[in-house]
C-alpha cells in the first residue's frame, strides 16, 4: 500500500475522479480501463453516509463556512476510501496529484 499524501486528505471522491490526471498513470492492461477507476471512485461517493455538504446559503442541506466542507468526518473524502484502493489505484492517484502539484 501507498501512504495517502497528506494533500489528498480533503478531497472528495468525485473530486479525484474530475480533477486528476490518473488515467495516464494506469498500465495499458488495468482492468476495465481507467473508467473502472472513474467509476470506483464515484461509488465510494454514492455510499458515503455522510458527505461534504455543499456550499450555499445554509438553506436546504447546504453549509455557509468552510469548516463544514472541510470536515474530515464527511466519509467522501479519501482519507476513508484511500485504503480501499488497490496498488495501483493508489499509485495512479498519487501520481498523478504529484503532476499536478
Amino acid at each position: 500500500m501507498i501512504p495517502m499524501p497528506p494533500a489528498l486528505a480533503y478531497w472528495t471522491a468525485d473530486q479525484v475522479a474530475e480533477c486528476l490526471p490518473y488515467e495516464q498513470h494506469l498500465p495499458a492492461d488495468y482492468e476495465g480501463g481507467w473508467q473502472a477507476l472513474y467509476a470506483r471512485l464515484w461509488s465510494f461517493l454514492s455510499a458515503a453516509q455522510s458527505p461534504t455538504p455543499l456550499g450555499g446559503d445554509g438553506s436546504h442541506g447546504t453549509v455557509e463556512t468552510p469548516g463544514e466542507r472541510l470536515s474530515l468526518a464527511n466519509d467522501d473524502k479519501a482519507v476513508h476510501w484511500w485504503e480501499r484502493l488497490t496498488h495501483t489505484e493508489q499509485y495512479a492517484i498519487h501520481a498523478a496529484l504529484q503532476q499536478e502539484a
